[in-house]
């Protein structure tokens, strides 16, 4: 969702309703924008040295996803975390959204068995760039000159860090790339569909974790993973 927030700033693509909440101090919203960077560098290098030890991706996910629902069902129950309980309704609207942000998690995941770190993480840079040109083609209002040139820059400067790679690797590479695709896609859905509006942040998250589980299991199954 916090992607989701940033595309709608840069490129007016997205148009969701912004939860309501009291201002947080400069103090606060300085150890939430440290814990969200650390988190998220933190994940990376956790799933690589993961994927490099234990290579069978899909079953990492399946394990990932159904450890977030349960932890938000639990939290949800004990009072730790505000959200709804299950809706059938809500689930169906979610499906082809969870479907795209799975795909992506997952293509994600089997890309870091061969990109380097570095590169994984610029070669995810370039989803602006993705949702800037379907954007464009969707008849959306046009990003100012500065944003545009600014995701252009972002873009060429993956171009060049990958021709200077010297572990490239296609199979790495093409996940990494059908990952930005999917991504690209589940943003572009999610503002098509409006399925995600009045729903939490853990909310979503639980109903992606919840509704991937059947498909990750089918997956582990024929792919022998399992």
């Amino acid at each position: 969702k916090g992607q989701v927030s940033l595309y709608k700033k840069s490129f007016s693509i997205c148009h969701f309703p912004m939860e309501v909440r009291r201002e947080a101090s400069p103090l606060l919203s300085l150890l939430a924008a440290l814990s969200y960077g650390g988190a998220s560098m933190a994940m990376v290098f956790i799933n690589k040295a993961i994927i490099m030890q234990y290579s069978y991706s899909m079953t990492v996910l399946t394990v990932q996803q159904l450890a977030t629902a349960v932890l938000i069902h639990m939290g949800r129950v004990v009072g730790l975390m505000k959200a709804k309980a299950l809706n059938m309704d809500t689930a169906r609207k979610l499906v082809w959204v969870s479907l795209f942000y799975n795909a992506n998690v997952a293509f994600a995941l089997a890309s870091l068995k061969g990109v380097n770190i570095p590169m994984y993480i610029a070669i995810k840079r370039l989803t602006p760039l993705a949702v800037l040109v379907v954007g464009f083609f969707a008849g959306k209002k046009r990003p100012s000159r500065v944003v545009s040139i600014s995701v252009i820059l972002i873009a060429a400067g993956v171009i060049i860090a990958a021709l200077g790679d010297f572990s490239f690797d296609v199979f790495g590479y093409s996940m990494a790339l059908t990952s930005v695709f999917f991504q690209t896609m589940y943003l572009v859905l999610v503002e098509k569909s409006g399925a995600e509006d009045g729903l939490s942040s853990v909310e979503i998250m639980f109903y992606n974790s919840f509704l991937s589980l059947p498909f990750l299991l089918f997956l582990i199954i024929a792919t022998r993973e399992f």
